[in-house]
């Protein structure tokens, strides 16, 4: 199961609170011609880079990646939007 960690998608930079440290899912929007570049790393944006993607084609990742209770996340390209989501056991 999952839980979102914001309340709509999100574009940029940014950090987030992941309390039990378990990423459960990444939900990626794309216009379907321009790329979707999304990577999420532990600790701040020099942290571990857990997740990295590029992509023209909108999609959820469904996953249970261990991350940290902050984290690092940075979505770019034109038309490009993610949600992330924590895994709730």
């Amino acid at each position: 199961m999952e839980r979102p960690l914001t309340e709509t998608k999100i574009t940029g930079t940014g950090t987030l609170t992941c309390e039990n440290g378990i990423i459960g899912g990444v939900l990626i929007s794309t216009d379907n011609s321009n790329a979707a570049a999304v990577t999420i790393q532990k600790d701040g944006s020099k942290g571990e880079m857990v997740f990295d993607i590029s992509t023209k084609t909108a999609m959820y990742v469904r996953c249970q990646i261990p991350a940290a209770t902050t984290i690092y996340y940075s979505i770019s390209g034109t038309g490009a939007s993610a949600q992330i989501f924590e895994y709730v056991s």
